[in-house]
């Protein structure tokens, strides 16, 4: 949607307060302003008959929110399988200085890329190509290592042992897991259909409370007004909790910014 260009915190809020204004005008304008409507004047729908649309409404609503709010869930498990990810491929030793050094060198690259990137631009639906290309640099190291092994004579180059070069490829694989989950997460935000279906049904929903109240044009605007604060309230709260990482809780990196201000200071 339009708003989600903005990361200011009231965007989803002012966004979902026009899409409510402008459901509950078109629904008065259609019933009171046009002839479509004009034979429920003689011939009422029952009251009950709102009830209908309306709990379907919340029905769906309730299936958004629990789902953002899921989301949010998992957003915030690949932030903390990422970090630790990262602090498994620092900690785990290797034996020749060179082969530590490159590594945490090309580890520093990721995180600074990840945060400069991915996680500062929030575009999470492509990742930045320069992370990808640090995590296929550390995996060359392992592997350049772990072949020097099977070489002999003088000029073998330095060794990685197997033990230590299958624990850190299983770090790199959790570390490249958590991250596509994390640009998954990201380009769920950007699905737009359940946001065109709700908007649909929260504006048949608003025009059955008009369509109620035909009779009596007062009791009609009082109810749409009611009903359309409702709707307001509704959207607000699920649009701020629809992306992990922007808006009202949404998520900081601080374990990453943790660990790559630790490499810099030497400490890691």
């Amino acid at each position: 949607m339009l708003y989600e260009s903005f990361d200011s915190v009231w965007a989803p809020i002012i966004a979902s307060f026009f899409w409510s204004l402008g459901i509950g005008l078109v629904s008065y304008l259609l019933v009171f302003k046009t002839k479509l409507f004009d034979h429920l004047v003689t011939n009422p729908l029952v009251p009950p008959f709102l009830a209908l649309p309306a709990i379907m409404f919340a029905f769906l609503m309730g299936f958004m929110s629990s789902d953002a709010w899921q989301n949010f869930a998992h957003a915030r498990t690949a932030l903390i399988n990422e970090a630790s990810s990262v602090s498994r491929l620092i900690a785990i030793p290797l034996q020749f200085p060179e082969h530590q050094k490159n590594a945490n060198s090309h580890i520093q690259i990721y995180l600074e890329e990840v945060l400069n990137e991915e996680w500062g631009n929030n575009d999470k639906m492509s990742g930045s190509a320069k992370t990808k290309l640090a995590l296929e640099n550390i995996e060359f190291i392992i592997w350049k290592g772990s072949a020097a092994c099977s070489k002999v004579g003088d000029s073998k180059e330095a060794c990685i042992d197997a033990f230590t070069s299958a624990t850190y490829i299983k770090a790199l694989d959790d570390l490249r897991n958590a991250r596509e989950q994390r640009l998954s997460l990201g380009y769920l935000s950007h699905v737009n259909t359940k946001w065109f279906l709700a908007i649909a049904l929260a504006f048949l929903s608003t025009l059955s409370v008009a369509a109620v109240h035909r009779h009596s044009q007062k009791t009609a605007i009082t109810s749409l007004i009611l009903f359309c604060c409702s709707i307001w309230v509704t959207f607000s709260i699920v649009t701020m909790y629809s992306n992990p990482y922007k808006w009202a809780e949404r998520l900081e990196p601080v374990p990453l910014t943790s660990i790559l201000n630790g490499l810099k200071s030497g400490t890691k």
